[in-house]
């Protein structure tokens, strides 16, 4: 029987192959997003990628629930295990995120090709989300908190371009009654993309208290107060 270290590690390991379904996810989207096009057997991996995240969801908080029932842990262990505990919600919701933006490609495809112009201001976002999740994948393997810092910072850059995107397709609808229903699906998946980069914020966050202890939330929290 492995001993609560072991446990551990292969919780981390998991977690690890877990964070790396979620990229390919990503890729796919860039992939899609790049070609301007729908494709039918992205989709399907993008479908079955998203099926092995959740898979690892079910694994992972089974093997935590059963470590902490078995060893009990303390402090620095026990801190671990809750931070990848939350960590698998995070990605799992990331995944279903990602899986969405591909279908919302496909739906862009069906109403013809008036949107395909049009997609390089998603593509924008989506390359600053994808940039910013390699920072957080390269904290996580390296255990390198302090990356997390960087993470945190090129959140305003998601917002800035978010905001640039918003403004630019409304003046595209209003321009011509047309564009507007590409134009709200496109509104739509620019704001999943959003709400992406605030998932990977939350992961960068709980990497630093997994490693350091250090609570950014409760500072936050504070700070606010």
């Amino acid at each position: 029987m492995k001993n609560l270290h072991e446990r551990i590690e292969s919780i981390n390991n998991h977690f690890i192959e877990m964070a790396k379904n979620v990229e390919r996810l990503l890729r796919i989207n860039m992939e899609m997003l790049k070609n301007k096009s729908f494709e039918k057997v992205l989709y399907g991996e993008a479908k079955m990628v998203e099926d092995i995240v959740n898979s690892y969801e079910v694994k992972i908080k089974e093997d935590v629930v059963i470590t902490v029932a078995m060893f009990q842990p303390a402090a620095r262990d026990l801190r671990s295990l809750l931070s990848t505990l939350e960590g698998t919600k995070i990605l799992e919701r990331m995944g279903d995120l990602l899986l969405d933006n591909v279908q919302l490609i496909r739906e862009m495809e069906k109403k013809g090709e008036l949107h395909k112009p049009y997609l390089y201001l998603v593509e924008k976002v989506a390359e600053k989300v994808e940039e910013v999740y390699n920072i957080y994948t390269e904290a996580l393997v390296g255990r390198d908190d302090t990356k997390v810092y960087t993470i945190l910072a090129l959140d305003e850059e998601v917002n800035e371009i978010r905001d640039d995107t918003v403004e630019k397709l409304i003046k595209v609808m209003k321009e011509n009654p047309e564009n507007i229903e590409f134009g709200n699906l496109i509104l739509l998946s620019t704001k999943k993309y959003e709400r992406i980069s605030d998932k990977i914020m939350q992961l960068g966050k709980s990497l630093v208290y997994d490693i350091s202890g250090d609570n950014l939330r409760k500072k936050e929290l504070v700070k606010r107060d």
